[in-house]
């Protein structure tokens, strides 16, 4: 899969997870988009008998996720960090924060003339580290980072969803409403 352009970087607050169903909040803007790294943390292992390959399993654990953005408004890190902004205006932090679970979707642009879609349905953030550096004579931009993990939530035991804009499969509201909530899955009505 060949993409670039990295857009449309948003989340939402998961406010429940059951078996029968998960809720989530409005779906916000984070943070301006520079890099998104997805590790799913696969691992393969090989079985060996009678001096040759007799099996290949594989696993997949949870999806590390480090977004390079711009930088997160207060009110962002607030609500995805657990954090409290007072009554001055000041983000307020403590060891004492408990980072939400949330869902976060992006889009890219595609080889295919497309965009893909992305959905994670279900992570948490820890606490970003902040770069700074003196000014010199060469303007050098810091910009920051957030790493999350992502599992898959109780309701679908789906830890991600995408799409490509130009599947022929895909009806046109599926792409329209992308954004506008998390995408749940539909039955699955069949498996490649």
């Amino acid at each position: 899969m060949v993409t670039f352009s990295l857009e449309n970087l948003v989340y939402t607050k998961q406010l429940t997870d059951t078996l029968e169903g998960a809720t989530y909040g409005p779906v916000k803007s984070m943070a301006g988009s520079i890099e998104a790294k997805v590790n799913p943390n696969a691992s393969t292992a090989t079985y060996y008998a009678d001096n040759k390959v007799k099996g290949v399993a594989t696993s997949k654990g949870a999806f590390e996720i480090e977004l390079g953005i711009d930088s997160l408004s207060k009110e962002v890190r607030a609500d995805v960090l657990g954090s409290e902004i007072d009554s001055n205006g000041v983000l307020l932090e403590s060891p004492d924060d408990q980072a939400p679970y949330v869902a976060i979707g992006f889009s890219a642009d595609a080889e295919n003339g497309g965009k893909d879609y992305y959905w994670f349905y279900k992570g948490k953030f820890e606490v970003p580290s902040d770069q700074f550096q003196t000014k010199t004579d060469k303007i050098e931009f810091q910009t920051g980072s957030i790493k999350g993990t992502f599992i898959p939530p109780e309701f679908h035991n789906k830890d991600k969803a995408m799409v490509n804009s130009k599947d022929a499969a895909v009806a046109a509201e599926v792409i329209e409403n992308w954004f506008k909530a998390v995408y749940v899955p539909n039955q699955v009505l069949t498996t490649p």
